[in-house]
């Protein structure tokens, strides 16, 4: 009944899925990356209240936020040493030290977050600064901004690689290249769906207390790259299942809508039972007490649930009514490749 529903007011479903996609991904517009250190144990964890306890008492006994490295000797280095401090953030500069050929500077900002925008644009105006010896900026604060550096530099082959490779394999497998560009623009939206959510739980700090963590203003970096690559690859599991079976009754020669209809109906239940599973798994790490691990659990976990649900029974299947037989265009040289190289079973 469901199928029959989404098929007779294909518009109504998509217009009704895209806003409530939207609206689930609108938080991710708020992104802020954190690479974070004890903050990830909860906050009644007896650790992290000795750490805090240890910083709140002895303040000396804390650890530079930033360490400036220069490779110079320590009189020629003076200066430059004296300079720091007119940093905008930095608090104090500890006195400098000698290793080997390197002169070793801990830096200390006006914040607590040694992770936090304070300590980043610390280390951003320490390395705008241009002594005549090569210097390197490390700690919490740098390692966050190179991370997120490198997956920026690094993400649009990566992505090419991604898109290109998911492409070839569904026109492989379907002879349409409409059916690959739909499965990637709605597995992105999924994606970015459940990235929203991850945004409005962890970083706005909702269901703190349900859930047991401690907000630290943002999403670890890495929990960002594994959900990204696992959720695609869940994602495109199920876009997997589904689409053989509509193929199956496609080319044995149903009407678009009705073999839409009926790979639907024989595959979702395998769908929503394999789905069942995976979140039970993913489920489980959101009672882990690290919050990395929880932020990926419950993040893969919304993958699946809306993956499967929004995504594979109601937005797929209306998407694929209103296209109808564009669903399986391909220009003539893609046809004759599909007859040579297609995957069937």
């Amino acid at each position: 009944m469901l199928f029959r529903s989404v098929q007779r007011h294909p518009w109504w479903v998509i217009v009704g899925t895209l806003g409530l996609l939207t609206a689930l991904a609108s938080p991710l517009l708020g992104l802020q990356f954190r690479n974070s250190g004890i903050q990830l144990l909860p906050a009644a964890d007896t650790q992290r209240q000795f750490f805090t306890l240890l910083a709140d008492e002895y303040p000396a006994s804390s650890r530079p936020t930033v360490w400036v490295i220069g490779e110079t000797t320590l009189d020629s280095a003076a200066a430059w040493v004296l300079s720091l401090s007119s940093v905008p953030g930095v608090a104090s500069v500890d006195p400098p030290s000698t290793n080997g050929p390197y002169v070793v500077v801990g830096v200390r900002a006006a914040t607590r977050d040694a992770g936090g925008n304070v300590a980043q644009d610390v280390v951003t105006g320490l390395r705008a600064m241009h002594p005549p010896f090569r210097t390197w900026v490390a700690g919490q604060a740098a390692n966050q901004i190179d991370f997120v550096a490198s997956l920026r530099s690094r993400a649009p082959a990566a992505l090419a690689i991604v898109v290109l490779a998911t492409f070839i394999l569904l026109f492989l497998m379907t002879g349409s290249v409409v059916v690959p560009l739909e499965a990637l623009v709605l597995n992105s939206l999924s994606l970015a769906a459940s990235l929203g959510v991850l945004v409005w739980v962890f970083q706005d700090g909702h269901f703190q207390r349900l859930l047991g963590y401690t907000s630290t203003g943002g999403i670890e970096t890495y929990v960002v790259a594994l959900v990204l690559a696992f959720g695609f690859g869940l994602a495109m599991d199920y876009e997997v299942f589904l689409l053989s079976r509509i193929k199956e009754f496609h080319d044995s020669g149903k009407p678009n809508n009705e073999a839409v209809r009926l790979g639907l109906q024989r595959s979702g239940r395998i769908i929503t039972s394999a789905a069942a599973i995976m979140v039970v798994v993913f489920g489980g790490f959101i009672f882990g007490k690290l919050l990395v691990i929880k932020e990926v659990g419950f993040a893969l976990a919304v993958v699946v649930v809306v993956d499967a649900t929004i995504v594979r029974l109601l937005l797929v299947p209306a998407t694929m009514t209103v296209l109808g037989r564009a669903n399986w265009w391909a220009p003539r040289r893609f046809k004759a490749l599909y007859e040579r190289f297609s995957l069937t079973h």
